[in-house]
């Protein structure tokens, strides 16, 4: 066996299952470079001899390890390392969701003492819970930033190159920001108010708490990476590697379409419940802030109207008093336009028979599509008898005639039907697969064809042949005789 890595060429040999390097490199070569070489000057020309080459065995697969400029890395390093780094995003994305659901737990709480339980003693409660979730948010976008060192890792690893910095586009940049964006939205310490004028046209100062815990509830987003980097699709060893070797991103898409298609019931009512949670008390927050006390707003009656306006009904017996709550209203929308969707495909889906029971259902089908020709066909053949008999035994009785005759007709009408529904029965019955199958079904019998004419041509050949010979050797005779004469 010969191997040229850009160095000089190896031989190896193999014996009872190990392989063994000559210490003397041989080159072959087809195109000699001194023209003055006979033709029986050898082929093989010994060259220097090499330093021992490192080997290694990876479960009957012998690697050999060439001392080239030693930028190189096998496939097997690769893998390693890219296991490694997954296992470092995960921890990363592990300890990012953890930040960000802290910090909305203490929002949560900090809202919740600033709106009903709100005295002179929980004031420095809610500057502590400020001043943590403001902790929690630097430490969170640190987070996020390596998370994005990582990610750059893999991918340079996957395209095999180098500096991470090759790989790093402008979306990447566009997606950081974004998302730093996002995560860095939380009530600040303080209390900062503006003028707020209600629909109704009455102003007042507010708080800008509410508008910002609401956006901050934007970083449940985290629960999506979370749920990616802990899917089976991104933790199994082998599903990396055939992603990585065939260049298929495994990602947020991905796990979604494979969850969508394995587990839909599952995840689309995960995202009915958590818009449900999540919308009302984000309606509720905006009510209560900007109505103020004397109108308190109970969660009972945000979850219906939430409800209402998930599913695009509308009643219209509660309505939002705030500009706030409006915007949620019109997200909320929007969302259950999105999950009533993709709840219909889902059904749609589930609701297809299977290629066993449409096969069963199109012989049911078929069998009493067949019980009816039978039936209009023998209607037809008493019919016709009916009609001999009138005209043979009462021809003048043309009501009579007239009744079997419009019976002929209709059940001439009924098979003709039925042959028709027969046919569409036939033509449903075949689909995509049995295309295939026939497509190949025909590719097999035209190379069996093609074999069987070959095979003729050839025989018609050496028969010629044989026929050629013959007449050789009888004209060969022929000249023996006249030459004897």
């Amino acid at each position: 066996m010969l191997y040229n890595y850009g160095q000089p060429y190896i031989t190896m040999s193999y014996y009872g299952g190990f392989f063994k390097v000559t210490d003397t490199l041989r080159r072959f070569s087809l195109h000699r470079e001194d023209s003055s070489d006979s033709i029986t000057s050898p082929l093989f020309v010994d060259e220097e001899k090499t330093d021992a080459i490192p080997m290694k065995s990876y479960g009957g697969i012998t690697h050999t390890r060439l001392q080239s400029n030693g930028n190189g890395r096998t496939l097997g390093e690769r893998l390693d390392q890219r296991h490694g780094l997954m296992i470092l995003r995960r921890f990363v994305v592990d300890i990012v969701c953890a930040l960000a659901l802290t910090g909305i737990i203490m929002m949560m709480i900090e809202t919740e003492l600033v709106l009903f339980h709100r005295t002179p003693k929980t004031e420095i409660i809610v500057f502590v819970l400020k001043v943590g979730i403001s902790a929690s948010t630097v430490l969170l976008l640190i987070g996020i930033c390596f998370n994005y060192y990582v990610e750059q890792q893999i991918k340079a690893l996957d395209a095999g190159v180098r500096d991470w910095h090759s790989v790093i586009v402008d979306s990447t940049w566009l997606c950081l920001s974004v998302e730093l964006l996002v995560c860095s939205i939380h009530p600040f310490p303080g209390d900062l108010k503006i003028v707020y004028v209600s629909p109704e046209g009455v102003s007042k100062k507010v708080s800008v708490d509410a508008v910002l815990s609401i956006l901050m509830m934007a970083r449940l987003y985290l629960i999506a990476k979370f749920a990616v980097v802990h899917s089976r699709l991104l933790t199994d060893t082998s599903t990396t590697s055939i992603g990585a070797l065939s260049k298929i991103k495994i990602n947020t898409v991905f796990v979604f379409k494979a969850a969508m298609t394995n587990y839909p019931n599952r995840l689309l009512i995960a995202v009915m419940l958590t818009t449900l949670i999540v919308n009302s008390w984000a309606m509720r927050t905006c009510e209560n802030y900007y109505l103020g006390p004397n109108e308190p707003t109970t969660y009972m009656e945000v979850m219906w109207l939430i409800a209402t306006t998930f599913l695009t009904v509308g009643y219209g017996d509660k309505i939002p008093q705030s500009y706030c709550g409006r915007y949620i209203s019109i997200c909320t929308g929007v969302m259950g336009v999105g999950t009533t969707a993709l709840l219909v495909a889902v059904l749609a889906r589930n609701l297809e028979q299977t290629r066993s029971e449409r096969y069963v259902f199109n012989m049911v089908t078929r069998i009493q599509i067949e019980n009816r020709r039978k039936v209009a066909a023998a209607n037809v053949i008493k019919s016709c008898i009916n009609l001999w008999r009138v005209k043979q035994y009462y021809p003048d009785d043309k009501v009579l005639r007239r009744k079997y005759m419009d019976s002929l007709k209709t059940y001439i009408r009924q098979l003709r039907l039925t042959n028709i529904e027969k046919a569409h029965v036939g033509e449903f019955n075949v689909g995509i697969i049995e295309v295939s199958e026939t497509v190949n079904r025909i590719a097999d019998d035209v190379g069996k064809i093609d074999k069987k004419i070959n095979g003729l041509e050839t025989a018609q050949d050496i028969f010629a042949n044989r026929y050629l010979n013959i007449e050789n050797k009888l004209d060969e005779i022929k000249s023996t005789i006249q030459s004897k004469k």
